[in-house]
């Protein structure tokens, strides 16, 4: 299961096109800015490297990343280029290196808390002589390998503490690496790529905690605290959920305030230099870009009435399982939707158990209300700032919950004796062929300039057949590793997914006729 997903996020990675990652352009100006300046960025003062700006003029972009780069150019108006012009430009942007100097474009990332990009810069000042596609992709590499690795022990950490039975558990793993959503979030040069696995790491500690509040789990909940505050501002809803938890449990008789206060020391002292920074440099805590323009609590909540809810959470349910990159595409609403719906079944079926619900699946449970809520101010305060033209928070924010959400939805379906073990066989089947049609039949013809030509089964065998051969070239141009080993990494992806839907399927049967 962990190659799974560490093959998976390889293949994401290098095919994913240069800065067709969400914000990686900017994310990834923080970086070089880190190595290059040796200090800390500051939101409106920082701006991009010199080769990440130049780099606009010549590398391809969506048409929702050109109206914020208007030099640069589209991927229609790319692969209606000859093919030589192309290369030239392919090879252009191969020449670039970093330079001392900085371009004039702000970088909108420089708020971000520093870890991840601590973590990364050393590898890129390493690699400072290699070309700009070559640093791109290795730091892509080592987010997504990273990401997979953390995410699978935080995950099974998390399944283990909440008691998912096998195969359910296991079953919970692959369907979470079948989310095409999680590489896009994590196969890229940002800061998600930490933010997902720690927040299941942090997730499962606080379950164990619950279970039994000792000075040692309450200082494993501390470090992954303080590791998720140092990576991303949205751990500030988790801080409160953990103070949350622990004043209960205080207040019950079940944990001591000396052990409480001992995590708590842990975490202010690692974190709150960050946040005491934002609020001398910025006048808030958490340093964001609707804070830095003035949105605060007053004005997100006065927006909330105006937003339409119904389209803004349909479109975040969706675009959590799926969106395509900075293209924004969709998949089909249809299976998106059956998705969704299999999983509040699943969600269904573990609240209709509330005789065995315990109550660290109450504390995760707890988890992801509140996060949602987070999820839910965001949206108000990008529409606040910046208007009806927002359709919500962005979705990479909900990978975080991709881990506590199948882990209860896998163990209501336990719990729902013959009936979930058939639900979960479905759910996973459906999961798996997502992900095999995410690769066939959308991302490498769409990197390979066939756009939204293949959609149904012939087309996929006619695109396969008679035109992916001759698209290969256009595809080396875009992607930032050659086509072979593209074509290998995917046949390697479709027979896994295979194979483990296959053997999982035959566990969950094998466990449902073994039930009384």
């Amino acid at each position: 299961m962990l190659l799974f997903g560490v093959v998976n996020a390889a293949l994401f990675s290098a095919l994913l096109p240069l800065w067709e990652g969400f914000d990686e352009a900017f994310h990834y100006g923080y970086v070089e800015t880190l190595w290059q300046t040796r200090r800390l960025p500051i939101l409106g003062g920082t701006k991009i490297p010199y080769d990440v700006s130049a780099s606009f003029q010549l590398a391809p972009v969506s048409h929702v990343l050109k109206a914020s780069i208007p030099e640069a150019i589209s991927y229609d108006a790319w692969f209606a280029l000859p093919e030589d012009q192309r290369a030239q430009r392919r090879r252009d942007l191969e020449r670039l290196v970093p330079e001392p100097r900085a371009s004039s474009r702000p970088n909108y990332e420089a708020h971000q808390p520093p870890l991840a990009y601590i973590l990364l810069a050393p590898l890129d000042w390493s690699m400072a002589r290699f070309p700009l596609t070559v640093r791109v992709l290795v730091l892509r590499l080592f987010c997504a390998l990273c990401s997979a690795i953390l995410l699978f022990f935080g995950a099974a950490a998390l399944c283990r503490d909440l008691q998912v039975p096998e195969p359910f558990a296991t079953t919970a793993l692959f369907t979470i690496f079948c989310s095409e959503m999680l590489y896009a979030t994590t196969a890229h040069v940002a800061n998600d790529w930490l933010a997902v696995g720690v927040s299941a790491f942090f997730l499962a500690a606080l379950a164990t905690f619950v279970r039994k509040p000792d000075r040692r789990c309450a200082l494993r909940v501390a470090a992954w605290l303080s590791a998720g505050l140092l990576t991303k501002a949205y751990f500030l809803i988790f801080a409160v959920l953990a103070a949350g938890i622990a004043a209960i449990l205080v207040w019950r008789n079940r944990g001591s305030l000396r052990v409480v206060l001992g995590g708590a020391a842990l975490v202010i002292v690692a974190a709150s230099p960050w946040y005491l920074r934002n609020v001398a440099l910025y006048g808030n805590i958490a340093g964001t870009h609707e804070a830095f323009d003035g949105i605060g609590v007053r004005q997100a909540l006065a927006a909330a009435p105006h937003i339409d809810w119904l389209a803004t959470s349909g479109f975040l349910a969706r675009a959590s399982l799926w969106t395509g990159n900075n293209w924004f595409n969709s998949y089909s609403s249809t299976t998106l939707d059956i998705m969704l719906g299999l999983l509040a079944l699943g969600m269904a079926a573990w609240c209709g158990h509330r005789r065995a619900i315990q109550p660290a699946e109450q504390a995760i449970f707890a988890a992801v209300l509140l996060f949602s809520a987070g999820v839910a101010y965001a949206s108000c305060a990008s529409f606040a700032d910046r208007g009806a033209g927002v359709a919500g928070a962005s979705p990479w924010y909900t990978q975080v919950l991709l881990a506590p959400v199948i882990a209860l939805v896998y163990l209501g379906l336990s719990r729902w004796k013959r009936i979930g073990a058939g639900v979960a066989a479905v759910n996973l089947a459906l999961w798996g062929w997502v992900l095999v049609a995410t690769w066939t039949v959308k991302l490498f013809p769409m990197y390979s300039g066939g756009g939204a030509a293949v959609r149904r089964g012939r087309d996929v065998w006619n695109w396969y057949a008679h035109s992916a051969a001759a698209h290969s070239r256009d595809l080396a141009l875009s992607a930032l590793a050659p086509t072979a080993w593209l074509y290998a990494g995917l046949l390697v992806s479709i027979t896994l997914t295979a194979a483990l839907s296959a053997l999982l399927i035959r566990a969950l049967a094998i466990h449902r006729e073994r039930l009384p």
